[in-house]
């Protein structure tokens, strides 16, 4: 709805701060909730802005403080700690302001003043007691006569209560202040006893299910100051006091320190009653190992515990009596002390003639030794375990009791009167409800005060999207560069705008398509926001002539960009963006400006969201938008994202191709077994509930694995393997998060990680990691790592660690890096007639990567690094297709390239060569593709020494093996003729020596009657892990399909079945297009014991994948194998004649193990 001028007019003048305006609006009665474009409401202006006294005006006429109309759902308490002002926070707070209310992003006023640096925000936020909150303590309850708190005392107890200040000066003058505390005298009394009461409430089980940790200590360290005021003369409080305060703030002659403050605070905190409390062990453990008399003190120790930071952060102006803000050596309440000069006088005096008279105050403190009030005695009594150990314990298992037994008369009732289990369900559900809002409550509450613990797992478990130096001690906090980044934030905003977006983004959109010839922009504003440096962390012990660090990055400003086209407005606001930026500043020269060029990449794909306006509104829709933000994210992923990277050079005449190649450390491999314990997220009327979960596997880069779905368990089995290239096995981690499969959003059931550089130099480590940030669970992954190496012998190797796991065939052996620098001379499009958009494929067997899309270009530069692990390097093809996207991705030409070829150079290195490009249909003239080859050896551990690579070698079935694949033909020569590509499969029998650590057979077999099947044949591997419990199929290809398609070739896929048992869990291999000789790798694996695996039949259907309306044929073979041979010390990879579909005359064949065994049918 469109604003009048009068609701306009308010809120401006709300947000200039025109007091009078406001009050004279008001009285002409606009309305005071009115909301602008964006939901802001004239209060949430003037808190955004800092005018406390238009605040106080609006909220006297009526302003709905907890309003959340806003786009982004923020209050004015959130606008009011986003901007610092305490004051007005204090205001909002007494009017009733929701201190756990969230914003859209699950953001409360305290983490959002935490978040921007607003300490003084946060620790009024956190310690806020409303007055309405008080007035329960003045009310009698059960059958007192009175209220444990004198009504009169609500103001200055509040004072007390609230306040961030914990010097025992300053919480004796507000005690001054506030007379009605201590007039008459039993008020005081009185206060003690409401303390008391409050501490109770606050930690003892019988009261509460919620502890407050930090209002407990608080509520104890004023009573504890109020009782010491109670044992002197409480007929002149006012004298009591003075000489207290006096010695507070009496320094000791040799180190000014505080003595009788110090021992004081000590005591306090250990005569606290409750020794279990968790916010007591730690102040003990922060002061116990600190000398008396040195530094930090208990009260800086304890200001930092309870509000998150001390009092020396802000030294500069606090009064060096009372630790008050705004005073520059004494407040205004300080100064009244009397005899404070007098004091300082005589120490000055006693300075002077050696204070040879007097006692020291550390004798007048108390009658008894020293001792008794040294902090290093405080110890923290053993828990006592039993059934009335304690009479808090007695009384809490009292409470248990009576709670179980209430609980079951009631559900004896229910059943009784024959009410319906509707109720009880309805009921169920409320409890459950509220019981997690009172979770969310408690942990967003605690969560601000817990940022400075020591304790890294305590932080993680609430802040776990707080900047990465609150948690790593070696990531440095940069708020000195997001202050310079703020004041030069409009400056930037100005350059980016005519220099960027105006000169030069404009004329490129233009040039792109005739379509977007008028394209401009109708509004570019940046907003006032700036991004945020939230952590950087720098190295400078890897390489001796380079400098990297790791920059967190968080946007979430206000910008606003609105783009015309054939006059349609879309526009885009509310960016938000966060990453991690990895910087490499190489190579440092000896010259200005002393680095020669800049690199910079994203460590994984940094997370982009926004919100679309005007015309772009059609597609903010939930798929249509997710699909966008996936494509982002992809064109993001390709440019900067590890491996690929952007170098920015300083220096004119220096070489920099070399720093846009990858150099990775090595390669980890993960395998994921399974889990146990987990959350059982889908909860069931009837059943006890289960999960359906799943794990995505990350480490640094864009690479992600997704393992299948386990349906119905806690206690998943995945026996999946994956593997990641590793950058840098210092900073990296892999990360383990675990979901369960819903149909509209995944529920998170843990995470967890485990770094790699612990890794490095060990043999495979099997362990169970307990999930994170959820009530339970835990996960067993086995992780390896692999160094990089150029030695050729170090394929044996893996030959032969390799094959000691179940999942042979896709274990990799080598690293192949593909840089593709640029191509030359592409042709035009011969259906448009115009400069192609390029872009390329790359292809090893079923691995693909594709690079950036160029607009009109006939010689793009890509600068793109594929990083693609080889099963078999010295069998397996390199293929690029260099394809035009505005021709429906037609192939303008293509290179092959066999492995071997990179493998058989001197260093395994092709280095920025031109390889001409073959054309599909018709040769290409003069079209080149510039490429840099490197291919690296995968070697157990972070070195192998060329000792122990001979030694393996000697192995002779590692060497036959390896030199018979050397001696097959290559992938180019073999494809192009089918019968010598099944003459050349020489029959393999290896038999490896055993050993204590391998002690399984690799059996390949082949059938000698294949060449004379008419359906052609597939190749299986059948293995059984005794460890495991599971069967494993591995589907790998098959050859001399027969075509059942009418006019190309079909589109074969395989289905796998296991049959009795298991026929409803079928297995499906993807779709191979436009082939009679696929290529799959595909494995499948079903869980059961080996007497139940024996009785089943494995099922193999060879399928046609055919269009929905297409008259072709579907079942291209089938075969049935009889698994009742199985053998778990053998694994058999072995070709089987397929057989005529849909025919009752199929055979049934026996597993093969070797030639004999190949023949058996029945």
């Amino acid at each position: 709805m469109a604003l009048d001028t009068g609701e306009k007019t308010i809120i401006n003048y709300a947000t200039e701060g025109s007091f009078e305006d406001v009050e004279h609006l008001l009285k002409n009665h606009v309305p005071v909730d009115v909301h602008d474009e964006h939901g802001m409401t004239p209060l949430q202006h003037a808190a955004f802005k800092g005018h406390a006294n238009i605040c106080s005006l609006l909220l006297a006429h009526g302003a709905n403080v907890n309003d959340h109309e806003h786009d982004q759902g923020y209050t004015a308490l959130m606008f009011a700690a986003l901007s610092g002002n305490r004051e007005v926070v204090r205001i909002l707070l007494e009017a009733g302001a929701k201190t756990h209310q969230t914003n859209r992003i699950g953001r409360t006023a305290s983490q959002l003043a935490a978040f921007t640096g607003q300490k003084q925000c946060v620790d009024t936020i956190n310690n806020y007691v409303t007055l309405e909150d008080l007035k329960y303590y003045t009310i009698p309850q059960g059958q007192e006569t009175e209220g444990k708190l004198p009504e009169s005392c609500m103001h200055g107890f509040q004072r007390l209560l609230i306040t961030i200040n914990f010097n025992p000066v300053h919480l004796l003058n507000i005690i001054c202040k506030y007379s009605e505390l201590y007039q008459p005298s039993s008020n005081l009394k009185r206060i003690s006893n409401t303390l008391s009461f409050i501490i109770e409430r606050s930690l003892d089980p019988y009261h509460t299910n919620e502890p407050n940790d930090t209002l407990a200590i608080k509520s104890h360290y004023i009573k504890t100051l109020i009782d010491t005021l109670l044992e002197k003369n409480i007929d002149n409080i006012e004298k009591v006091c003075n000489e207290l305060r006096k010695k507070f703030v009496h320094e000791n002659e040799n180190d000014n320190f505080r003595m009788y403050e110090e021992k004081f605070i000590r005591e306090t905190i250990r005569n606290f009653p409750y020794k279990q409390c968790p916010l007591l062990q730690q102040l003990v453990r922060l002061i116990a190992p600190i000398e008396l008399g040195q530094k930090p003190s208990a009260l800086s120790v304890l200001t930092t515990t309870l509000n998150g930071h001390a009092f020396e952060d802000e030294t500069h102006n606090r009064c060096d009596a009372c630790s008050q803000l705004n005073a520059n050596r004494r407040c205004a309440a300080c100064k009244s002390i009397s005899n404070i000069m007098q004091n300082l006088v005589s120490n000055i005096k006693g300075k002077l003639v050696g204070n040879t008279t007097g006692t020291s105050p550390n004798e007048k403190l108390s009658p008894t030794s020293t001792e008794s009030y040294g902090f290093r005695q405080i110890h923290i009594p053993e828990a006592k375990i039993g059934l009335g150990s304690t009479e808090a314990d007695l009384i809490y298992m009292v409470k248990k009791y009576l709670e179980i037994v209430g609980l079951i008369v009631i559900v004896w009732v229910v059943g009784y009167l024959r009410f319906s289990v509707s109720w009880i369900l309805l009921i169920v559900f409320i409890y459950l409800f509220r019981q997690r809002q009172r979770a969310l409550s408690k942990e967003r509450h605690k969560m601000i005060n817990e940022i400075n613990d020591s304790e890294e797992r305590y932080i993680k478990a609430r802040l776990d999207e707080l900047p990465s130096w609150v948690f790593f001690p070696d990531v440095e906090r940069a708020e000195w560069l997001n202050r310079i980044i703020k004041q030069a934030w409009p400056y930037a905003n100005k350059y980016l705008d005519k220099a960027i977006f105006h000169d030069v983004m404009i004329p490129m959109i233009r040039s792109t398509s005739p379509a977007l010839s008028d394209f401009s922009f109708d509004r570019l504003d940046l907003g006032e926001i700036p991004p945020r440096i939230g952590g950087v962390k720098v190295y400078t012990d890897n390489v001796r002539d380079q400098i990297m660090m790791d920059i967190e990055v968080f946007y979430a400003g206000d910008a606003r960009i609105k783009a015309n086209v054939k006059g349609i407005v879309c526009g885009i606001k509310d960016i938000q963006f966060v990453g991690d930026i990895r910087i490499i500043l190489s190579p440092l020269i000896n010259t200005i400006p002393i680095v020669g060029a800049v690199t910079y990449f994203f460590l994984r794909k940094p997370s982009i969201d926004f919100k679309l306006t005007d015309a772009g509104t059609l597609v903010d829709i939930p798929g249509l938008n997710d699909l966008m933000l996936v494509q982002i994210n992809d064109i993001v992923a390709s440019m900067m994202v590890l491996p690929n990277r952007q170098v920015f050079p300083l220096v004119s005449d220096l070489q920099i191709g070399h720093l846009r190649w990858s150099n990775p450390e090595g390669v980890v491999r993960v395998i994921v077994i399974k889990a146990k314990d987990l959350v059982k997220a889908d909860i069931q009327i009837l059943g006890q509930g289960k999960s359906d979960p799943f794990v995505k596997v990350k480490a640094q880069g864009n690479v992600e694995y997704k393992t299948k779905t386990i349906n119905n368990t806690t206690t998943p089995q995945w026996n999946e393997v994956f593997e990641f290239v590793v950058e840098q096995s210092e900073s990296d981690a892999v990360e383990f998060e675990v979901y369960d499969e819903d149909p509209g959003k995944d529920d998170f059931l843990g995470r967890a990680q485990y770094p790699i550089n612990t890794l490095v130099g060990k043999e495979a480590v099997d362990t169970w990691l307990t999930l994170q940030d959820v009530k339970k669970g835990s996960i067993n992954v086995c992780l390896q790592y692999f160094s990089l190496t150029t030695q050729k012998s170090a394929i044996d190797i893996m030959e032969k660690v390799n094959s000691q796991k179940i999942k042979q065939e896709k274990l990799s052996k080598a690293l192949l890096i593909v840089f593709i620098d640029r191509c030359t001379n592409l042709p035009s499009s011969k259906k448009t007639r115009r400069e192609p958009n390029p872009f390329c494929r790359i292809k090893v067997d079923s691995i693909e990567r594709k690079t950036q899309t160029f607009e009109n270009q006939t010689n793009p530069l890509f600068e793109h690094i594929s990083q693609i692990l080889c099963s078999n390097p010295l069998q397996q093809q390199l293929t690029i297709e260099v394809c035009d996207a505005r021709s429906n991705n037609d192939i303008i030409g293509i290179f092959q390239l066999p492995i071997k070829q990179i493998y058989d150079t001197d260093t395994m290195i092709i280095d920025s060569q031109a390889f001409p490009l073959k054309g599909v249909s018709e040769p290409l003239d003069n079209v080149s593709i510039i490429l840099r080859l490197t291919l690296n050896i995968l070697c157990p551990g972070r070195s192998s020494p060329l000792s122990e690579i001979s030694s393996i070698n000697s192995d002779s079935s590692v060497d036959n093996f390896t030199k018979d694949s050397l001696n097959q033909a290559s992938p180019t020569d073999v494809s192009s003729n089918p019968l010598h590509q099944l003459s050349s499969s020489v029959p393999l029998t290896q038999s490896r020596k055993s050993s204590p650590s391998d002690n399984k057979t690799l059996l390949i077999s082949d059938d000698p009657d294949l060449n004379s099947t008419p359906y052609g044949m597939i190749k299986l591997g059948i293995n059984y892990a005794i460890n495991r419990k599971s069967l494993s199929v591995t589907v790998y290809a098959c050859k001399n399909l027969i075509n059942v398609h009418r006019e190309n070739l079909p589109d074969p896929y395989v289905r796998v079945y296991l049959m009795p048992d298991f026929k409803k869990d079928k297995k499906k291999t993807k779709s191979i297009h436009d082939t009679l000789n696929p290529t799959y790798d595909d494995l499948f694996e079903w869980a059961a014991s080996l007497a139940d695996i024996r009785r089943q039949h494995l099922f193999i259907s060879l399928k046609n994948n055919s269009p929905l309306f297409k008259q072709e044929e579907t079942y291209m073979g089938e075969i049935e194998i009889n698994l009742s041979n199985l053998d778990p010390e053998k694994t058999s990879i072995a070709w089987y004649a397929l057989q005529e579909p849909n025919t009752s005359a199929s055979g049934i064949m026996k597993i093969k193990y070797d030639t004999s065994d190949s023949k058996t049918q029945f």
